[in-house]
């Protein structure tokens, strides 16, 4: 580990835990602007900041960099407002039309951080099931003004500033038989409306049991892995969620459901890199690694630093061409490639995946031909 990692991730362990940084690490020597830039790429923004509010003045940014720090932190912690405030109205307009929506991800995570505003946040993902999702749409698009093309899984829009995205499908697996099972376990809970009452801002929401957001935490992280890349973010809403949550969750229920839907070695991988690098206690981890594990959880958390925030900040990456199919088989070759590498995280995911995106860009062809779209 470079000195640029050493003080990036004690900065980060130190916003992630209320610890105090490693002041021995910082000097009048210190790249302050390259740590700038590690904390844009990683999506940890926030959480670098309140690590470096622990070191002694004369060890922090020089005035300049600090005050355009602060002034992102405070863009951040607003945009968050306004996507509490949204969620409300949502959920507001949903009930009174007889729906419940399960939040996904994104706010609902960020409630397990230190201070849940200080999480860069991104849009709203409902959950509303097939037999509401149709419902949802037309609840939501008197207010829409963009429209985002839908794929099989969800519509995206943007409502009152914000984006939501409105899912029919929760998420699928790639590998058959475990999406299987995954599909199974989220019609039991769903249908036997075992959703977690969470506080977000003003308005109480629904989100999933605990033991499966264990799981959907990590397996949205896997499957942004294996297509674009990840950012340090990632590893921290799961590691949140397992600190937070350490003496209630029910360890041996998330493994069980890890392991039959074959992401044990990816809940190792991300152990190695929620520990090694971010300081979360082992005894937190459904499964834990293996000294066999490290070198693959290294390998992983090079492609982080490399990638960035879903592989945004590689600047070697090959750009997708403009035009339509030109586009759909880039997207389709880099897929395939990266999936090669990605075996090492979660092989029956990253065999079946370029097959599967292949499938359902097909499926969504032909709907569009059939419907004239």
């Amino acid at each position: 580990m470079d000195i640029i990692q050493q003080q990036f991730f004690t900065l980060v362990q130190s916003g992630l835990w209320g610890t105090d940084a490693d002041a021995g690490l910082f000097d009048e020597q210190t790249q302050w602007e390259q740590i700038y830039k590690t904390a844009r790429a990683q999506a940890l923004m926030g959480i670098v900041l309140d690590g470096i509010q622990t070191l002694p003045a004369e060890k922090r940014p020089q005035r300049g960099l600090y005050l355009k720090w602060c002034n992102t932190l405070l863009q951040i912690e607003e945009k968050n407002r306004l996507l509490n405030r949204e969620l409300k109205n949502i959920y507001d307009l949903c009930r009174e039309n007889g729906v419940e929506p399960v939040l996904l991800k994104g706010q609902g995570v960020a409630q397990n951080y230190p201070n849940p505003l200080h999480r860069q946040c991104g849009d709203i993902d409902l959950f509303t099931g097939y037999e509401d999702y149709e419902k949802v749409n037309s609840l939501l698009m008197p207010d829409v003004t963009r429209i985002d093309e839908e794929c099989f899984k969800h519509v995206g829009y943007e409502w009152h500033g914000v984006t939501i995205e409105n899912h029919r499908i929760l998420n699928t697996l790639n590998a058959p038989t475990a999406n299987k099972k995954f599909q199974a376990e989220i019609a039991r809970w769903h249908q036997a409306s075992e959703m977690r009452s969470l506080q977000v801002g003003d308005c109480t929401v629904s989100v999933p049991p605990l033991t499966f957001d264990a799981v959907y935490i990590l397996i949205h992280s896997v499957l942004h892995a294996l297509n674009e890349g990840i950012g340090m973010r990632q590893i921290c809403d799961w590691a949140c969620l397992l600190h937070q949550n350490a003496e209630v969750i029910d360890k041996e229920a998330v493994a069980k459901l890890l392991r039959e839907y074959g992401l044990e070695k990816a809940a190792k991988v991300f152990g190695v890199v929620a520990t090694q690098y971010l300081g979360l206690k082992k005894e937190c981890l459904p499964i834990v690694y293996g000294p066999d594990d490290l070198a693959t959880g290294e390998w992983l958390m090079n492609d982080i630093w490399k990638e960035g925030n879903f592989g945004q900040f590689n600047a070697d990456k090959k750009r997708r061409p403009k035009g339509y199919w030109s586009g759909k088989w880039h997207t389709l070759t880099q897929l395939t490639l990266r999936c090669k590498d990605m075996k090492r995280l979660a092989p029956a995911e990253a065999r079946w995946f370029p097959i599967i995106v292949a499938i359902h860009s097909m499926q969504m062809q032909w709907k569009h031909r059939v419907s004239g779209k």
